[in-house]
C-alpha cells in the first residue's frame, strides 16, 4: 500500500457515522490488500470491496472475488472510463451463506 492511500478517501464512498469519508485503508484496503487473509465480512463490504477494485483497475482482486461459475478469463479496463459513484440501495441477508445487495455503480 502506497504512503498516501492510508489517507485517501475510500472510493466506494462509505462514511463513518458522522458523516465523513472513510479513509481506503479503514474501508475496502483492508479487504483488497488482505483478500486472503481478511475477506470482506459482509455482502455489502465485499460489493464496496469490488467497487472500489474496478476503479483501481485491480484485476487480482476482482478475479479472486468473482464466483467461478461467472468469472471471465480476464479483465480489460478501458482507460477512458471514470468512476462516478456507488449507492447502496438495500442489502438483506438472504440465508445462512447467502445476501443480496442493490446498488448503483455510476461510472
Amino acid at each position: 500500500m502506497k504512503a498516501n492511500e492510508k489517507k485517501q478517501d475510500c472510493p466506494c464512498g462509505r462514511k463513518t457515522a458522522k458523516a465523513r469519508p472513510l479513509a481506503y485503508a479503514d474501508c475496502c484496503g483492508r479487504y483488497i490488500e488482505h483478500w486472503d487473509e481478511q475477506p470482506a465480512p459482509d455482502a455489502e463490504s465485499l460489493m464496496r470491496s469490488r467497487y472500489s477494485a474496478f476503479v483501481q483497475e485491480n484485476a487480482s482482486y476482482l478475479l479472486a472475488t468473482w464466483h467461478a461459475s461467472q468469472r471471465p478469463l480476464q479483465l480489460d479496463f478501458e482507460a477512458s472510463t471514470k468512476w462516478l459513484g456507488l449507492e447502496i440501495k438495500d442489502f438483506q441477508v438472504t440465508g445462512q451463506d447467502s445476501a443480496e445487495v442493490e446498488f448503483v455503480a455510476r461510472y
